[in-house]
C-alpha cells in the first residue's frame, strides 16, 4: 500500500484517528492524467473511498490521482531538527527525480509554525512561485504550492490534508 492510499484510509477512520497516525504535515502530489505512474494495473481501493475522495481530486480513482510525502524523521537520520528533502535515501523523503538534488530542501516545524529552506540546490525551490534563497527559511502555511525541482506540491498540515481527503 503506498502512502496515498494508507492516508486516504485512515481519512475513513476519523479525524482523531487520522491526526494520533497521520505525520504533523505532508507534500502532496497531484499527478497529471497518463502520467506513467498512473497505471491500472495496481489494484482499486474498495468503492466508498473511491466515492469520497472522487469530488475532491476530481477523479474516479482517487489514489492513484495523488502521491503523499509524509514530513516525518526517519528514525536515525542525520539533521534531527530538520526534515530533509532530496533524492537520495538518506533524506527522510525522496524524490527520486533527475532535477531534485541529492539534497535539496528542509523543512523544520517550531511549535504551530513551519518553515522551508532550499538546502541550496542545483535545480532551486519556490514557494508560491517565488524562489527561494539557499538556506534562507521561510514560513508556509497549509494548502501553499511548494516546487522542488520539476515536483508540483502542495503542503498541507495533518488537520488541513484531513478535510482534503475528504474528512468530516
Amino acid at each position: 500500500m503506498d502512502q496515498a492510499e494508507r492516508y486516504l484510509q485512515l481519512a475513513l477512520l476519523g479525524r482523531s484517528a487520522f491526526l494520533a497516525a497521520a505525520a504533523p504535515a505532508a507534500l502532496v502530489r497531484r499527478r497529471a492524467e497518463g502520467s506513467e505512474t498512473d497505471t491500472d494495473s495496481r489494484p482499486a481501493l474498495d468503492e466508498e473511498v473511491d466515492t469520497l475522495v472522487a469530488p475532491v481530486l476530481g477523479r474516479r480513482r482517487g489514489p492513484r490521482g495523488i502521491e503523499v510525502y509524509p514530513l516525518a524523521k526517519k528514525p536515525g537520520a542525520s539533521f534531527a531538527d530538520m526534515i530533509t528533502v532530496g533524492r537520495t535515501p538518506n533524506n527522510d523523503v525522496v524524490l527520486r527525480d533527475v532535477t531534485v538534488s541529492r539534497f535539496h530542501a528542509y523543512f523544520r516545524q517550531r511549535g504551530d509554525r513551519w518553515l522551508i529552506a532550499d538546502a541550496g540546490s542545483k535545480n532551486g525551490s519556490e514557494l508560491e512561485g517565488q524562489p527561494l534563497e539557499p538556506r534562507k527559511e521561510r514560513e508556509l502555511a497549509s494548502g501553499v504550492a511548494v516546487r522542488i525541482g520539476d515536483f508540483d506540491l502542495t503542503f498541507y498540515t495533518a488537520p488541513e490534508l484531513y478535510g482534503v481527503l475528504g474528512g468530516r
